[in-house]
């Protein structure tokens, strides 16, 4: 996680959801959550709170709910260069973000059990 200004935005959980969304640029809480080693639920309330606060908005594909920095945001393109800016020097988060899968695995390829 985050050293210098972890707490930026009050705690350093969502400061880290606002982190990996950035550099994720459209994700959902259960990939935030498997990310950051935290619990579903405390990533879908830090959600829900950003998008009462307009910073992020939310759309369902499907039944999974996406989620992305809001476009119309008014300081929009000041803070998603402050959360760039954050995640550069995060070299934990870049690693996990580098060794995730972000599409399925094809159906009968090898070392599938």
């Amino acid at each position: 996680m985050l050293e210098d200004g972890s707490r930026l935005f009050g705690t350093s959980t969502r400061t880290a959801v606002l982190v990996a969304t950035r550099l994720l640029e459209e994700t959902y809480p259960s990939e935030l959550a498997a990310l950051l080693g935290v619990r579903p639920y405390t990533v879908q309330s830090i959600l829900a709170s950003l998008e009462r606060e307009a910073i992020i908005v939310s759309r369902l594909m499907g039944r999974t709910r996406a989620v992305s920095l809001n476009p119309r945001y008014f300081a929009h393109a000041e803070l998603s260069a402050l959360l760039w800016k954050l995640g550069e020097h995060d070299r934990d988060l870049q690693s996990k973000l580098a060794a995730r899968r972000r599409r399925p695995r094809r159906a009968g390829k090898p070392g599938l059990s």
